[in-house]
């Protein structure tokens, strides 16, 4: 279901804006499509449980292929490739690619089929005649800047709401923390939250997330939605920050056993620490004597106190 939903985002989406959100950069008219259709065709897998809810008002019509009919959309089926079976012996083939590069891919495999696919098929006469590159881009530029153009527009903000997920985070006085990475951003700063909160405690939050990759995060505070940047060190390399919502939660995880094996071991660290300088010392760790009187002040302490004292006009 996160498959279809993102799939919807990305229609929904400037391309410009969508393909950053993945650290593609593209020219506006190197994608120029925009917009959602009014009518959607799901198969009965996931899809079949999308919530069609009814302030969905971009969505008219909302298509499911019958029950048990596998030759319902058998133009579409029969378009899948079919690998022939063989008596050699079985090879899987693996991808060294991660989510985010498998997304780059495709997307510059859109730009390519866009800008240099045969579109001659769709070319009618009257395109022919105008000189419109045959091409989806340049066919698409003829009809959409004549009006034929049916797609239905959705603001950014609107989009992020109807169709990302949302995930626990928890707001720090340094940061925005989601599975331990830190997210911050300039507008997000400006209206004070990390002020609001104390040392040593945390606000408990939900952020919108694109599964597919956490370079960004998206917050709703107050009713206005602010988009929020991985904090970055000297020490972060170029490619850790576009991962996999998955992958982030199981560097998460690793994180939190980590941590959960030195707390263990913690405790018996200490023991050999103190039985050593017992050893060695012949005191306890934490030896001390009690002498009577006053503890003397050092000139330093001196300075200190009449500084204090002038301060409160003494």
């Amino acid at each position: 279901m996160e498959s279809y939903r993102m799939c919807l985002f990305s229609m929904a989406l400037n391309k410009v804006k969508f393909c950053e959100l993945f650290g593609v950069e593209i020219a506006p008219e190197h994608w120029p499509c925009e917009g959602l259709s009014g009518s959607v065709v799901f198969d009965r897998g996931p899809g079949a449980n999308y919530d069609v809810e009814p302030q969905i008002n971009w969505l008219g019509e909302l298509e499911l292929t019958p029950v048990f009919s596998g030759q319902s959309k058998s133009t579409v089926e029969s378009s899948h490739p079919r690998d022939k079976n063989d008596l050699e012996q079985p090879v899987v083939v693996q991808s060294k690619l991660n989510f985010v590069t498998m997304a780059r891919r495709e997307i510059r495999q859109v730009l390519e089929d866009n800008l240099g696919s045969d579109a001659t098929r769709r070319m009618e006469e009257a395109l022919i005649l105008a000189g419109v590159k045959a091409t989806p881009i340049g066919v698409w530029n003829y009809w959409s800047g004549r009006g034929r153009d049916s797609s239905i527009g959705m603001q950014f903000e609107t989009a992020v709401r109807s169709f990302l997920a949302q995930h626990p985070a928890t707001i720090k006085q340094d940061a925005v923390y989601f599975y331990g990475r830190k997210y911050r951003s300039p507008e997000l700063e400006a209206t004070g939250v990390f002020d609001r909160v104390s040392k040593d405690s945390v606000i408990q939050i939900s952020v919108y997330v694109l599964t597919m990759c956490v370079r960004h995060i998206w917050l709703d505070l107050n009713g206005v939605l602010y988009e929020l940047d991985m904090v970055r060190t000297i020490r972060t390399l170029g490619g850790e920050r576009d991962i996999s919502l998955r992958k982030l939660q199981e560097i998460d995880g690793l994180r939190r056993a980590e941590v959960a094996k030195i707390m263990e071991q913690r405790s018996a660290l200490q023991q050999v620490q103190r039985d050593a300088f017992k050893h060695e010392t012949g005191e306890d760790w934490q030896a001390v004597k009690r002498i009577k009187g006053r503890p003397s002040k050092s000139a330093a302490s001196k300075r200190d106190k009449s500084d204090f004292d002038r301060s409160r006009g003494k």
